[in-house]
């Protein structure tokens, strides 16, 4: 009897680990990235024919929030190179999955969101992808420091305006791998 039992249960067992074993390490949490009139830096590094074109650089340097959008837990820093400018469109071609926009601007970004010790975390995240002036986009988690080694994921990030005063951009971070323990306590 004890036989056919274990038999029985063996694939349950197998069953129950492989779901166990297959369903990724899912870790999220939402920072915003504080683009207002006193939130940090953001200049543009070409500004020599007064155009937003293809090619021209910016670089931000931003307080990091958290979710209560108030508290300082680190800093927000990158570069975006304007790919799309919106209107007019000077690729000359249209992307059947990425349509122009004219009212709408997009960069290839890469940014780094380091933690301080006003936050939950130790280290830092680092993010790149094709990121819209406005709607939400999604962004690849490449890498990370401290409890976030070996991390990869995605980045969801939303500018909310500010009542003419910037912009506060919602970053949802989903991580999917890691390494080290992630959450420090």
């Amino acid at each position: 009897m004890k036989k056919h039992l274990a038999l029985l249960l063996a694939p349950i067992f197998l069953l129950t680990t492989h779901q166990v074993i297959a369903k990724p390490n899912h870790h999220s949490f939402v920072t915003y990235a504080d683009g207002r009139t006193d939130g940090g830096i953001r200049q543009n590094a070409e500004e020599s024919d007064g155009l937003d074109g293809p090619g021209d650089i910016f670089v931000f340097d931003q307080q990091l929030l958290s979710e209560d959008t108030f508290t300082v837990i680190g800093r927000n820093s990158g570069y975006c190179i304007r790919t799309d400018p919106g209107a007019p469109d000077f690729s000359s071609t249209d992307h059947p999955t990425l349509p122009d926009d004219p009212d709408n601007n997009y960069g290839q970004c890469t940014w780094t969101l380091t933690f301080n010790e006003n936050s939950e975390y130790s280290g830092s995240l680092t993010v790149s992808g094709r990121e819209a002036d406005l709607g939400t986009s999604e962004v690849a988690i490449i890498g990370g420091t401290g409890d976030f080694t070996g991390a990869t994921g995605v980045m969801t990030t939303t500018p909310i305006p500010q009542d003419g005063d910037g912009v506060l951009f919602r970053q949802e971070i989903v991580i999917s791998k890691h390494h080290k323990k992630h959450h420090r306590r």
